[in-house]
């Protein structure tokens, strides 16, 4: 089949082909030249009739100063004078099909959202009907896949984000969390943090609009258990394989605790609704004790659950209210293992820095200085003294 025929119909109405264009007849006379004025008068005595060709023709190239001499490359891939008019139309029409696409207004949006719904469909389907043969769905999840990352475009207009909600497209994303493939889930978590960065919403100064649009999106969210499927998704990842799946896991859980910082940027009720969707404070005192790496040194990801702790602690009124003498036992523990040696490097010290300030801010509260007493906090503090850099 000849590619030609296939763009034949688009072009024709789509750019405004004429189908009735005129075919190319033989070579004029003489005569004809003569009498149409093209540079044939008198046997080539006279001059010639000068056309808007010609001027255009000696026109320099805006761009480069000198004329262009019709050996223009388009794309690096063909010459224009190898191509007709109609070839180069369809050529034209092919470069900008994606730019067309992505063009970012409430119609995008709409595409946006059918182009995804269409993939989670197919990737489903496929997946029912070869539950053990990935082979068989691998290309409709790099379909869905990309249908996530085309929807990054709107972490530049933010504005459209109730679109999303009011195509009821927000449950389907809060679905694929749950999705099989940990890599899907990465993929909207990945789009929620984009969406929820300052640079989204802040652009030259804070944007109230902007900031409301964002907040309503994630509300939106949280009303369809986004919150609630993300902790789920949290506590399934293992960080501890040594694989690819164990590297895409450590980063899916980075990922989250960065959708949690943001959060706490962005609306700090909203990140204390999302701690209490997560179950969040109870996996951050399991993993700031828990280390992935060889000895006693904190991982990257542990460190980060060290740093989200501390912040919410002491962006956070109600959260210091609600935790219990169990995370101030998790806090002293994190804090002994440096009675006998020093961090040993940046992460460690960071590390260390984030657990003396969450310590401080549950002490600062009448309940969290009593157990912080009750658990020898004092004396442990003593023994810190001996170690000049921890000190």
């Amino acid at each position: 089949m000849d590619i030609r025929d296939i763009f034949k119909e688009t072009v024709s109405t789509t750019l405004g082909v004429n189908k009735n264009k005129r075919k190319v007849g033989s070579a004029p006379s003489m005569r004809e030249l003569k009498e149409g004025g093209y540079g044939i008068v008198d046997g080539g005595n006279a001059p010639a009739k000068r056309t808007r060709a010609d001027e255009l023709d000696a026109e320099p190239d805006a761009e480069h100063g000198s004329d262009n001499n019709g050996d223009d490359e388009e794309g690096g891939r063909f010459f224009a004078d190898g191509l007709t008019t109609k070839e180069k139309d369809v050529i034209d029409w092919v470069d900008h099909a994606d730019a067309l696409e992505d063009a970012l207004d409430r119609t995008g949006v709409q595409r946006l959202v059918v182009r995804l719904e269409r993939a989670v469909s197919k990737n489903t389907a496929d997946r029912v009907s070869h539950p053990n043969e990935p082979e068989k769905f691998v290309e409709s999840e790099a379909e869905l896949d990309e249908a996530i990352q085309r929807l990054l475009l709107l972490a530049n207009d933010v504005q459209y984000l109730v679109v999303l909600e009011e195509l009821d497209a927000l449950p389907t994303l809060v679905g694929l969390v749950a999705h099989d493939n940990a890599d899907i889930a990465l993929d909207v978590i990945q789009l929620a943090v984009e969406l929820t960065a300052e640079d989204a919403w802040s652009h030259e100064g804070e944007s109230l609009e902007e900031r409301k649009a964002v907040v309503g999106f994630i509300s939106a969210m949280a009303r369809s258990e986004f919150f609630e499927v993300l902790g789920q998704n949290l506590r399934r990842l293992n960080e501890g394989g040594e694989s690819s799946e164990g590297e895409a896991d450590r980063q899916g859980v980075f990922q989250t605790l960065a959708l949690v910082e943001n959060l706490v940027s962005l609306d700090v009720s909203l990140a204390e609704q999302a701690v209490a969707g997560m179950g969040l404070l109870a996996w951050l005192q399991a993993r700031i004790v828990q280390s992935y790496t060889q000895g006693s040194a904190p991982d990257s990801n542990q460190q980060y659950a060290a740093e989200i702790m501390s912040i919410l602690l002491q962006t956070s009124t109600r959260l210091r209210e609600q935790t219990d003498s169990a995370l101030m036992d998790a806090l002293l523990r994190c804090l002994a293992k440096y009675r006998k040696h020093t961090p040993d490097d940046e992460i460690a010290m960071e590390y260390l820095e984030n657990i003396v300030d969450s310590i401080c801010m549950l002490v600062a509260t009448a309940r969290g200085k009593q157990t912080f007493l009750n658990f020898e906090g004092v004396e442990l503090l003593v023994l810190l003294q001996k170690q000049p850099q921890v000190a």
